[in-house]
């Protein structure tokens, strides 16, 4: 078990200088891939989800507009790959052992995600507590956010309340027990 945690954190390790040489869409899209989440690109309807067949073309043609981490290792490490990414509507967080408050924390403060990111999905990430939902009212463009299975939110009516204060237009979708 201490084998994996390792190897994932050297998934979520940010190369910056392959950020230089690639563009932010795709090193993201490598450590995204690398960490087994899936992405969409603008303007196509498939999910990559193969390290290997990502696509080439000129460096900046394929733009990340959707994330899929369901059963990923993302972790807080590697959040300095959705810096650079200006496309990016919608995030699926779904079983993520890895993500804790501190991720959505530096999700909500992504300069580009505040302006860009519509929609926005948490499902059965164990390590999410109330600090880290309200910490999302800094996502002033999201306008679609689901809660599922997320064991650490215990005061759900303050949380909603101070989301819903922070972003009147903001539908949310509770499951929460």
């Amino acid at each position: 078990r201490r084998f994996w945690g390792w190897l994932n954190a050297v998934f979520n390790k940010v190369d910056y200088e392959r950020i230089q040489a690639v563009g932010p869409d795709r090193a993201a899209s490598e450590w995204l891939l690398r960490c087994g989440a899936l992405v969409r690109y603008q303007g196509y309807q498939k999910w990559q989800q193969d390290y290997n067949g990502l696509p080439t073309g000129p460096l900046g043609k394929y733009k990340i507009e959707a994330i899929n981490a369901t059963d990923s290792c993302i972790m807080y490490r590697g959040f300095d790959y959705l810096d650079g990414l200006e496309h990016v509507t919608e995030i699926k967080l779904q079983k993520c052992i890895y993500i804790q408050d501190e991720c959505l924390l530096r999700l909500s403060k992504t300069k580009n995600l505040q302006k860009s990111l519509l929609q926005l999905k948490i499902i059965s990430c164990g390590n999410v507590t109330d600090k880290g939902i309200i910490a999302l009212h800094k996502l002033t463009s999201l306008e679609y956010l689901y809660l599922s299975d997320l064991p650490g939110i215990r005061e759900k009516e303050t949380t909603v309340h101070i989301l819903q204060q922070a972003l009147p237009n903001l539908e949310l979708e509770l499951d929460l027990e």
